[in-house]
């Protein structure tokens, strides 16, 4: 099991730096492809009235912006409470703009990869511990079959008593 956990973490070093440098590749093609934008809210975000105070979630609203010479519509995500004629920054495709999500920062690159070598290795040292743990139940059942028979051939069968 220890063997196990010390192998996998040059493995689990390895996954993550080559996850590290191609989630820094998207990074980048994201970032080149999506500009910013400053759109105009149509109306009032849709909101969720539980009735337990203003609180500031994540909604949508129809917005509109200029691309060129056309103006665009899409439904964005804003906070809860903004009101419509609210100006908000929206991520659209540099080559059409049409509205898309905000590319992947770096640090949410980085964070990603780093956190999947160290979920790698955990679940390589969870199974470790769990074969080991079921090698051990099996053996532990063997050898108490055995220790019945020997009991058993020892004493003579219970049987004849």
């Amino acid at each position: 099991m220890i063997a196990v956990m010390a192998i996998m973490i040059p493995v689990a070093v390895w996954v993550s730096a080559t996850m590290w440098s191609s989630q820094l590749e998207l990074s980048e093609k994201q970032n080149a492809e999506r500009v910013s934008v400053t759109a105009v809210l149509d109306a009032d975000a849709l909101s969720d009235s539980s009735g337990w105070g203003e609180t500031v979630k994540i909604s949508s609203a129809p917005a509109t912006w200029g691309w060129g010479d056309e103006t665009r519509h899409a439904l964005v995500q804003v906070d809860s409470l903004a009101t419509a004629g609210s100006e908000v920054q929206v991520w659209v495709e540099a080559s059409t703009g049409e509205y898309t999500q905000p590319p992947l920062t770096t640090s949410a690159a980085k964070f990603t990869a780093v956190l999947f070598g160290v979920w790698l290795w955990t679940f390589s040292a969870a199974a470790a511990a769990g074969l080991f743990a079921l090698t051990h139940w099996r053996l532990e059942v063997r050898r108490s079959r055995e220790w019945s028979r020997d009991i058993e051939a020892f004493l003579g069968s219970t049987s004849s008593h």
